[in-house]
């Protein structure tokens, strides 16, 4: 008899839970569509603000977790669990875990603002801070970077979102600044007329805004100038500017156009310690 009332209570038991793993698996069927439309949802209004790929991922991934999460305790509410206890049982351990890792949800927060800011995207070549690089990876809670010398850099989201951010790249044309300085004695005409003269015929610069030279200011030993004018692809900054350096110098050199080293000129007045130095004749 006894073993008979116990099967007789595990059965009823069991019984009793099957509205509530019914209603569960209802609950989880719910959440599944849920989860569907909002993809779809949030995928629409991604595209429509035009984020880019990169970020779009790191977006839904808030969605998905999000959605699982509210899943997840609903159904253990329904299934008789104190969801009471669990969350307040979760916020001290977060609370816990936050304490001990908050340079990681720092990172995880600049992380979702750069998502939001989109200051920059896969492929584009930033300078951040002293980093010259192309962004090769967008992460949680890092951005991957690769230098021109093929470097891999992991920078911390919290680093780049309180640094300088210049994006060379989200723009369809940039300028390119060729400082040089020439002798007091020379003419400033002739050098602008020299200088313009080395881009004429080059297919890469823009003639609008035409090319131009600048007297920038009077330095120590040299007037400094500089050759300003701009090309299409950002990614040629450095190779044309520097090719540009070695041009201008040549075509100075050329016109008899000095380029002045700085240099210091002593002057010494008579004085009576100076006259003991002096050799004495015999």
């Amino acid at each position: 008899m006894k073993g008979i009332v116990e099967i007789d209570v595990i059965l009823d038991t069991i019984i009793g839970y099957i509205p509530a793993v019914i209603s569960s698996v209802l609950l989880l069927f719910f959440f599944w569509v849920l989860y569907s439309i909002a993809r779809r949802l949030t995928q629409k209004g991604l595209d429509k603000a035009h984020v880019r790929e990169s970020m779009q991922g790191l977006i839904r991934r808030f969605v998905k977790y999000g959605i699982i999460a509210m899943a997840v305790l609903t159904v253990a509410n329904q299934l008789g669990f104190n969801i009471t206890a669990l969350v307040t049982g979760l916020g001290i351990a977060g609370l816990a875990v936050s304490l001990a890792a908050q340079d990681t949800i720092t990172n995880i927060i600049a992380g979702i603002t750069l998502a939001i800011d989109r200051p920059f995207g896969i492929d584009d070549w930033v300078n951040i801070g002293d980093i010259h690089a192309r962004v090769t990876a967008i992460r949680l809670r890092t951005t991957v970077l690769t230098t021109f010398e093929n470097e891999t850099i992991v920078v911390p989201n919290k680093d780049i979102a309180s640094d300088r951010i210049i994006n060379y790249t989200s723009t369809e044309r940039i300028r390119v600044r060729v400082p040089l300085g020439i002798a007091y004695k020379e003419s400033t005409e002739a050098a602008r007329e020299v200088l313009l003269g080395t881009v004429k015929g080059d297919e890469r610069v823009l003639e609008d805004p035409a090319p131009c030279v600048f007297v920038q200011e009077l330095g120590a030993s040299s007037v400094n100038m500089e050759l300003r004018f701009w090309i299409r692809d950002p990614w040629n900054l450095f190779a044309v500017k520097w090719e540009y350096v070695e041009k201008c110098k040549k075509a100075l050199d050329e016109e008899g156009i000095e380029i002045p080293f700085p240099h210091l000129q002593l002057f010494l007045e008579k004085s009576a310690g100076l006259e003991t130095l002096k050799p004495h004749s015999s």
